[in-house]
């Protein structure tokens, strides 16, 4: 599974043509089910990294979707929302953008390296601060913080410097599908199209001369960490 690929400690580190491979086929997926689910308010309903299974190639499975109209009601919203969104923890709603947020924390998770353990928590929501949160105070509003919240094992961390790094492009739309506020964030289709748009790393010439510079470093041996850092 994805969160177990990530944090496991010994196994080498996904580089960032990986972590884009595997954040594209989530997308793929989760395009898919909004086509075939049009019905469901969330149509996964469930999204976390230890839900994305990766086959030998690393191509990611998406695994328990669609269960919530078939659970008790009483006790879906508790099981089934792993990343809770604030319309959740403040008033236990599942809205049509449940699912965009839990994107979003799914992108952070896979950006940073950090594992967002407060939003596991069952009931409401944690005093703790979340990951979405530390992201946000980190970067900052004109985003000159994101070197401090990618993770460096991804490797090429210079495509992340100009307004065109695809790691930076990547980090907005996570920031997008994570806005507080319902009416801003984005809608799943947007999200899922801006992702699709990204640029290969194979296509990115910034990207293999920072690989060149870095060889040596670019497949770290340090697992994910189980928190992020205040």
């Amino acid at each position: 599974m994805l969160s177990a690929g990530y944090q496991s400690l010994g196994q080498p580190a996904l580089d960032w043509p990986t972590r884009l491979k595997i954040v594209k086929g989530v997308a793929k997926g989760l395009g898919y089910l909004y086509k075939e689910l049009p019905s469901l308010i969330a149509p996964h309903g469930h999204l976390k990294s230890s839900n994305i299974l990766l086959n030998q190639s690393l191509e990611p499975l998406i695994t328990d979707y669609a269960l919530i109209p078939v659970i008790n009601q009483e006790s879906a919203q508790d099981l089934m929302v792993a990343y809770k969104s604030p319309e959740y923890a403040l008033h236990g709603r599942i809205t049509k953008k449940t699912d965009v947020w839990a994107l979003g924390v799914l992108i952070l998770e896979v950006l940073t390296g950090k594992f967002p353990a407060n939003f596991l928590h069952k009931g409401k929501a944690s005093e703790d601060q979340d990951l979405a949160t530390w992201v946000k105070s980190v970067v900052g509003e004109d985003m000159s913080g994101a070197h401090q919240v990618f993770d460096k094992d991804m490797g090429a961390t210079n495509t992340i410097s100009g307004p065109d790094g695809e790691m930076l492009k990547l980090l907005n739309i996570a920031l997008s599908c994570c806005e507080v506020d319902v009416d801003k964030r984005l809608d799943m289709k947007l999200a899922l199209d801006q992702i699709e748009g990204l640029k290969d790393p194979k296509e990115d010439e910034d990207f293999y001369s920072s690989v060149a510079s870095d060889a040596g470093d670019k497949r770290s041996s340090r697992g994910m960490s189980d928190d992020f850092s205040l």
